[in-house]
């Protein structure tokens, strides 16, 4: 009995599982099947069972496997899902592939070009998505995945970007994952196989009455219960291990009876490797060098780059293939490229390979990557050999390692390109050629692991004299130690660096002068020496420079913290330029110039970030999206827009958790935290910032502490609150931050204080507050202030400064911050004898606050409408007027004719999002399908149906 035909027993319950999975793909329910579990337990089995299920109904079926050889080869797992794919179909179909953002993961299949500009990650990877999309789009996809935990770290990225998306699309990702193996990537495995969308299997061992059943089928004779028992327990049920030690009884000519017991418990814990070895002894010579050379190469290794590695002719090679097949070694596949060699269980390539004298190894690796560099192979797969061969000092492994590097970097694959150049310096390189090496090295790992990229640019550093060369090695050193939260490192690295550089260098001047700024603005306490340089940087002339808009963003950031209202003149002046974010890929100036216009609640920063996060899905990083994603879902929360801002903010977090950028998922998280407790999710936001706002910790974590504060507030908390205020006040001054529309924290205390009727200190600080945000001037502060000082002062004075909040919100974006000022305008309208006046305010603070979805103040607005004797409108405001940003961006492109996939394109979300949100369209809009909505938007009333 085969281990295939095995494979199905004692299976019912995970046969049903994957019956369902392939079941509801086919309607449009995507989803991911891991099946876990030791070598030998049936995995491979159960998604072979996959496989057969959804061709069985017609769903397009791809098959890769990760390998130890190639989990350095960058996207080679995402390649051999894709790449049978593309090569079955004609050009015009392949066309149809590549259509719309999936075009920008082309490189991941083409030969990359050495004079290409290199790829973003990120984009790379929502090229990917929309790859995976169109191929799903006319027939469900099922992408399988054997040896999930020597995947590739770049194709293990993809799939974590993928799964949170699997609900919109017809794929059904199904993998197999050996246990008690060392990952590739654990942090990125981790976030595979914990994703919500992940259904786990994990096959049990068979049981002893399988043992005996299987037995009884494979040997001749009868089978004793003890020695059934014995096969059982040295096996432990593997099926696998079972099968090969069947195999290995029946060779050897050993019956089922009680006196071989012995023999069992010698021979089970062995089993695979001693079959193969039993089988191999049977081989020819030249079938058994044949074996080697595909062990080496890997599984599905060119027949006729096995056969030259194996020092043979084609011809005798095929004879060697055809033994092998018979002894259940490995089996030959015909593929379009020729024939391939595939084992029939990696554990039996592991024991072929384990088979050849270590000191061969390497050499054999040398001379694999010498034949593929000869027949021209991606200089990937040639690295992957490389990098099983000792250092020699060899020219041409490090011009292989630079080339494989250069190539990884362009597929957007930083991982990779850093595990080869690592390998380059080990060589090593020739003494000119060490410093470069260096800091391409240091530039990938800043990707990917920081303190690694600190220890390499600071190498770099070491070794570059050039000033302008220094310089750019000192951008990127002071970054990293930026992220690992050692600000006086990064200050040092770049004041050294800003000294050394020429005059002429104004560019790379600015860009250092931009970076010390914005960390000491936002990322670290503030450091007097950074912040005495600024009013020498103010008088600086204009600069047409890349630099110099950096430098504007970073100096206006600083002066808003400071409550300057000149910093928003500057700001704007340096987000005019609409490709900045490009240019300046990741740079941390870039977010004090969105702080500084979304402090100041100008349109312009929601215009600069739209256009960013546009040109990061085209050609960015990770590390330049995050921050915008971000920033923009804090735009969303300040506008009161709570679902476009909690969407935002867990796309931000995601990106930061797969790029590893703490600093980022810091601040994302707390936006998150934010948006979710004003829609009245107070353990969800606890939840979150039970994550970030440790008091003790480095890095900007005043954020948090507001959210914090607001969050026991709410709770009832108001000790809780006024301390996590208070705390906040201190890291803010630790900071140099007074301006109230960067943390509300003074709101929060003076409503704490209040409700602890401490009003004298409340007073003092609801004055500062307001004394502040008159003197910065932006709508939402300043309301917020009024607001706070008219609850404070009650009676007719209070009534006065309510009434001057919401005068200054009306024309404000900030609807939620309106909507509250218009709750307590009219309670205190209610309180002083007014309650009639009052319920249009309080109608309009229900319409504002149910429209955001803020639950609190949707509660509070109905609760002084009934007390002032009024009731709630009979319907919700409806219309063009009722639609959020997002709706509204969505019908204004399905007006133009644009199909779902189209807009969904245009605004990097999935196809199901545009469902939805047409869905709500349609009915606020009193319509019913996509060709009434042109008409619907520009109708007087806003609503066809009336």
């Amino acid at each position: 009995m085969t281990a295939t035909a095995l494979g199905l027993w004692e299976r019912e319950g995970e046969s049903a599982t994957v019956a369902k999975a392939v079941k509801d793909v086919m309607h449009g329910d995507g989803r991911l099947l891991l099946v876990e579990g030791p070598a030998g337990i049936g995995k491979t089995r159960l998604l072979a069972e996959v496989r057969t299920a959804a061709a069985e109904v017609g769903a397009q079926v791809t098959l890769a496997r990760g390998t130890p050889l190639e989990r350095d080869f960058a996207f080679g797992v995402v390649r051999q899902m894709f790449e049978p794919l593309l090569a079955h179909l004609g050009t015009a179909e392949q066309e149809r592939l590549w259509q719309g953002p999936a075009v920008q993961a082309r490189q991941v299949f083409a030969s990359v070009d050495p004079a290409a500009e290199s790829a973003g990650n990120f984009a790379v990877l929502h090229g990917l998505y929309w790859l995976t999309a169109n191929a799903s789009q006319d027939h469900p996809l099922v992408l399988c995945v054997d040896d999930l935990q020597w995947c590739d770290a770049p194709s293990l990225r993809y799939l974590a970007y993928l799964l949170p998306r699997l609900e919109d699309l017809g794929v059904l990702v199904a993998t197999a994952l050996r246990t008690g193996e060392s990952a590739t990537d654990d942090r990125l495995l981790e976030q595979i196989t914990t994703d919500p969308a992940a259904t786990v299997l994990c096959p049990h061992p068979l049981s002893a009455h399988a043992t005996t059943l299987l037995l009884e089928r494979a040997l001749p004779g009868p089978v004793d219960p003890r020695f059934a028992d014995a096969c059982h327990e040295a096996t432990g049920g593997n099926p696998l291990l079972l099968t090969e030690l069947a195999h290995t009884l029946t060779a050897e000519d050993i019956r089922g009876s009680a006196e071989n017991v012995a023999l069992v418990r010698d021979l089970g814990s062995r089993a695979v490797a001693r079959l193969v070895a039993v089988r191999m002894d049977r081989l020819p010579e030249a079938a058994l060098t044949l074996a080697r050379a595909a062990a080496i190469l890997g599984d599905q290794a060119d027949l006729t780059t096995a056969a030259a590695l194996s020092l043979q002719d084609t011809a005798i090679a095929l004879e060697g293939a055809a033994a092998l097949e018979r002894l259940q070694i490995l089996r030959a596949e015909q593929h379009d490229a020729g024939l391939r060699l595939a084992f029939i269980h990696p554990l039996v390539q592991a024991s072929v390979h384990d088979s050849i004298d270590r000191a061969d190894l390497a050499t054999a690796h040398h001379r694999a990557a010498q034949l593929l560099t000869k027949a021209g192979a991606d200089p990937e797969r040639i690295a992957a050999h490389l990098l099983h061969t000792p250092p020699v000092g060899d020219p041409d492994t490090v011009t292989s390692l630079r080339a494989a590097a250069a190539a990884a970097t362009r597929r957007g694959a930083p991982d990779s390109a850093y595990t080869y150049l690592r390998r380059c310096l080990d060589e090593p390189p020739a003494a000119t050629q060490r410093p470069p090496v260096l800091l391409e090295a240091g530039q990938a790992a800043l990707m990917i692991d920081c303190p690694i990229a600190a220890s390499l640019l600071r190498q770099s550093m070491e070794q570059v004299t050039e000033p302008a060369s220094r310089a750019d090695v000192a951008t990127g050193l002071g970054t990293a130690y930026l992220y690992l939260l050692k600000p006086d490192l990064a200050i040092k690295v770049w004041t050294q660096a800003l000294e050394r550089l020429p005059p002429p260098e104004e560019d790379r001047r600015r860009r250092l002068e931009a970076a010390l700024l914005a960390a000491t603005a936002w990322a670290v306490p503030a450091q007097d020496g950074v912040l005495g340089r600024l009013p020498a940087l103010r008088r600086l002339s204009p600069h047409d420079s890349t630099g110099a808009d950096l430098l504007d963003c970073a100096v206006a950031g600083c002066d808003m913290a400071n409550c300057d209202p000149a910093a928003v003149s500057r700001a704007r002046r340096a987000l005019a330029n609409n490709t900045l974010s490009e240019q300046a890929n990741g740079h941390i100036a870039l977010a004090a110039g969105w702080s500084t216009l979304l402090a100041a609640d100008d349109d312009m920063a929601m215009d600069s970030l739209h256009s960013a996060i546009q040109q990061a899905h085209v050609h960015g990083s990770l590390y330049s999206l995050v921050p915008a994603y971000s920033h923009r879902a804090l735009g969303w929360l300040q506008r009161g827009q709570l679902g476009e801002a909690e969407q935002d903010a867990r796309e931000s977090r995601r990106l930061a958790e797969l790029s590893k950028l703490d600093i980022g998922r810091t601040f994302s998280v707390t936006v998150l935290a934010d948006t979710l407790i004003e829609q009245g999710r107070l353990d969800e936001a606890e939840q979150a910032l039970r994550t970030v706002s440790d008091p003790t910790a480095p890095g900007p974590v005043y954020f948090a502490l507001g959210a914090l504060a607001r969050l026991q507030r709410l709770r009832g908390d108001r000790q809780g609150a006024l301390d996590a205020a208070l705390h906040t006040r201190q890291v803010c001054q630790a900071y140099g931050i007074r301006n109230p529309a960067v943390v509300g924290w003074r709101t929060e205390a003076v409503l704490a204080l209040h409700a602890l009727d401490r009003d004298g200190e409340a007073q003092q600080i609801a004055a500062e507050d307001l004394h502040l945000a008159r003197q910065w001037g932006a709508p939402r502060t300043l309301g917020r202030a009024l607001r706070t000082n008219g609850l404070l002062a009650g009676g007719e004075e209070g009534l006065k400064l309510l009434q001057e909040a919401v005068s200054v919100l009306e024309a404000s974006p900030a609807r939620l911050e309106h909507a509250r000022a218009l709750v307590d305008y009219g309670a205190a309208m209610r309180r002083t004898g007014h309650p009639k006046a009052a319920r249009d305010p309080l109608r309009r603070a229900l319409d504002f606050a149910t429209q955001c979805g803020a639950i609190h103040v949707v509660e509070q607005a109905r609760m002084e409408l009934a007390a002032a004797g009024g009731r709630p409108r009979h319907t919700a405001l409806t219309g063009p007027a009722a639609l959020t940003p997002s709706e509204r961006r969505v019908a204004d492109l399905a007006a133009t004719g644009a199909t779902n996939r189209q807009i969904a394109q245009t605004l990097f979300v999935t196809p199901k999002t545009i469902e939805v949100h047409l869905s709500s369209v349609y009915h606020k809009l009193g319509i019913t399908t996509r060709t009434q909505v042109a008409k619907a938007l520009a109708h007087p009333d806003g609503r066809l149906d009336r």
